[in-house]
């Protein structure tokens, strides 16, 4: 069996700049609520509500931020186990057995 891949630089700063890489994304995300919040209008037109009902910016921010993070924590994690895995091929290879059945043992 070939021996895993080495981890790349990319996968080096995610797994090691996790806890800042996630800290300031949610910072982000406060400060860009803030700015929605303080920009969107009070009161809506008439021409506006006559429209396809839309998905408000708010929720609209939200979810856009929730696949962010999502990716983020994908990425972190996938960091983590190439690393895991390269420095450390014995747990690579029992983590990708899988035994689906085990075999039945008869005792005396």
């Amino acid at each position: 069996m070939a021996p895993p891949p080495r981890p790349s630089s990319l996968d080096n700063f995610f797994a090691r700049y996790q806890t800042p890489i996630l800290g300031t994304t949610f910072a982000g995300q406060v400060a860009h609520h803030q700015y929605i919040r303080h920009t969107t209008p009070a009161f809506e037109t008439l021409s506006n509500s006559i429209k396809v009902p839309a998905i408000p910016r708010t929720l609209r921010a939200g979810l856009g931020w929730a696949a962010v993070f999502i990716g983020l924590l994908t990425k972190i994690t996938l960091a983590k186990k190439t690393i895991r895995d390269y420095s450390d091929p014995v747990v690579a290879l029992a983590s990708q057995r899988k035994e689906w059945r085990r075999p039945v043992q008869e005792g005396l």
